[in-house]
């Protein structure tokens, strides 16, 4: 059985040298959501130990269906990395990924710390400094088809971030109501509610709080929370453009070089 130092190493490579690997359970290792959280951790250490500065956390599988899919009982977390955040209007190379996907999602920026556990979505909030408009960037990084396991123990996929420039207070603001324009090079791929991320962001938000509570981890002041995606995912490919404009929080788009 191939071992987690063997793992966490192939993860590693896998992200430097932009190229797709075995997930664990076609290497006849099996995972657990323990296990796969116990190596997401060590492949953190093992990327900050090199260098790496960790800048906030994501969700995913966010929905009832993908958990279904995926075979998860709950959304999953993972680490961002400073290294992966780029301003809106960036222009990313295709090469930079192996199987780039885009998801439009509201980032929240943490005023100060929070951990679990217990968060209430009310006490969340009072801990953001604010929202913006964002686009993750997940690389499919796998071969075959991946149990649900796989992908967070290898990170879910995280691989860039985009954000708007404007910091929008959420005080008085309902997230839930927020709505999104969804396009691909010019042309409307979808419409949406923030009410698709768990009812409302913040929901997200005091999840990985709690998520993260209970792993011995929290959230910093400062942290960018990715909190999970509003609309369907796009799938570009070079020369494409995608932009996701939302009610109250501004624009962010991203074009593939």
């Amino acid at each position: 059985m191939i071992a987690d130092a063997d793992l966490v190493a192939q993860f590693a490579r896998a992200r430097e040298e932009r190229r797709a690997h075995q997930p664990p359970s076609a290497q006849g290792r099996g995972l657990s959501l323990d296990d796969a959280y116990r190596l997401q951790d060590a492949l953190r250490e093992t990327l900050v130990a090199a260098g790496a500065r960790l800048a906030g956390w994501k969700a995913g599988f966010t929905t009832a269906a993908a958990q279904e899919q995926f075979g998860v009982p709950a959304p999953v977390c993972a680490f961002l990395l400073a290294a992966d955040f780029f301003p809106s209007g960036a222009a990313l190379p295709a090469a930079r990924f192996v199987g780039p996907a885009v998801e439009a999602e509201v980032a929240l920026v943490m005023a100060s710390d929070l951990a679990g556990p217990g968060v209430t979505a009310a006490r969340a909030a009072l801990a953001v400094a604010g929202a913006l408009p964002a686009l993750e960037i997940v690389d499919f990084r796998y071969t075959g088809t991946p149990q649900g396991t796989d992908i967070v123990a290898e990170g879910i996929f995280a691989s860039a971030v985009v954000l708007g420039g404007a910091l929008t207070p959420i005080a008085g603001l309902d997230l839930a109501l927020e709505g999104l324009v969804y396009e691909q090079n010019g042309a409307v791929a979808a419409t949406n509610t923030a009410a698709e991320v768990m009812g409302n962001p913040v929901n997200a938000l005091a999840w990985i709080a709690n998520h993260l509570g209970a792993r011995g981890l929290g959230l910093r002041a400062g942290d960018i929370v990715m909190t999970g995606s509003v609309s369907k995912i796009l799938r570009p490919k070079a020369g494409d453009t995608v932009r996701a404009t939302y009610t109250r929080l501004g624009s962010v788009g991203v074009r593939f070089a």
